[in-house]
């Protein structure tokens, strides 16, 4: 009965009841552990842990602050990452790059990581958790992700594969990798009015926005500096916005880069690019 009643609050304040639900679901999981099927058993909860959620809920229905700042942690890969105000949510979009790396190093002995932009660190921490033998290094100009990420590396105990680096891109960097990849800035800023409430007014601008009128501004710096900084036959690969398959395709093409290869979401949509130096 609590799940309908959490719901009904929701739906009753302008929300999808899908949206809703999943919500619901996933405070309950994230602050008590539930499974499936705890679900669908019906375990109960205690009053204490009712109220816990109310509260959590109310906060969410009246600030539409993303449920995940509230309390702290997402799912990214199937595991739990900590995230705060400084560092983008993890998406669901993104587990498609970190596939798409993982078929890359498959075949490499012991091969090093860039992962620029970290965020949470998500992107290399799943990797050195999926593929025990990678050494990663891993950038972001801000302090604080770069914090939350030792965090959450420290949380999913490898701590020790990857080393996480306060850098603008690669001014810090000095040495060479098989694989680069990023989840960099790709919104266009002149887009900002038209995203949703959640994530114009919530998600850190940094990890979000690029100041060109195509969203390309990251891409265009990491790939024109990035051929110094990987290996002969090594990779560089990215997430992108739907509509900048072929404007970023066209400059690696640009660059030297080769085996260029696009990888859809669900949606059909562009969602991964993948290049070879």
């Amino acid at each position: 009965m609590y799940r309908k009643s959490f719901i009904k609050y929701y739906t009753d304040n302008n929300f999808l009841f899908d949206e809703a639900k999943s919500e619901v679901d996933f405070i309950i999981q994230m602050l008590f552990n539930f499974t499936s099927k705890d679900f669908i058993l019906g375990r109960s909860l205690e009053q204490w842990q009712i109220d816990k959620i109310e509260k959590i809920i109310k906060e969410r229905v009246n600030s539409r602050r993303p449920i995940q700042q509230i309390i702290g942690s997402a799912f990214f890969y199937g595991r739990r990452f900590f995230v705060n105000e400084y560092t983008l949510i993890p998406r669901p979009e993104t587990e498609i790059l970190v596939s798409e790396v993982l078929k890359i190093i498959e075949d490499i002995n012991n091969p090093k990581i860039l992962d620029i932009g970290t965020g949470t660190g998500c992107i290399p921490i799943t990797l050195a958790i999926e593929n025990k033998n990678i050494n990663a290094h891993s950038v972001d100009i801000s302090k604080e992700a770069i914090e939350m990420a030792e965090k959450n590396a420290l949380l999913h105990n490898v701590y020790e594969k990857i080393k996480f680096i306060e850098s603008d891109l690669f001014s810090k960097i000095k040495e060479k990798y098989n694989v680069i990849v990023s989840n960099p800035p790709y919104i266009p800023i002149k887009d900002k009015d038209s995203l949703q409430y959640e994530v114009k007014n919530y998600d850190p601008s940094l990890a979000l926005f690029a100041n060109d009128e195509e969203g390309i501004e990251y891409y265009q710096k990491i790939i024109t500096n990035a051929n110094k900084y990987i290996f002969d036959d090594g990779f560089l690969c990215f997430e992108i916005g739907q509509n900048q398959g072929k404007l970023v395709s066209d400059l690696l093409k640009d660059n030297g880069y080769r085996n260029i290869k696009i990888v859809k979401d669900l949606n059909s949509l562009d969602r991964v690019i993948v290049s070879q130096k």
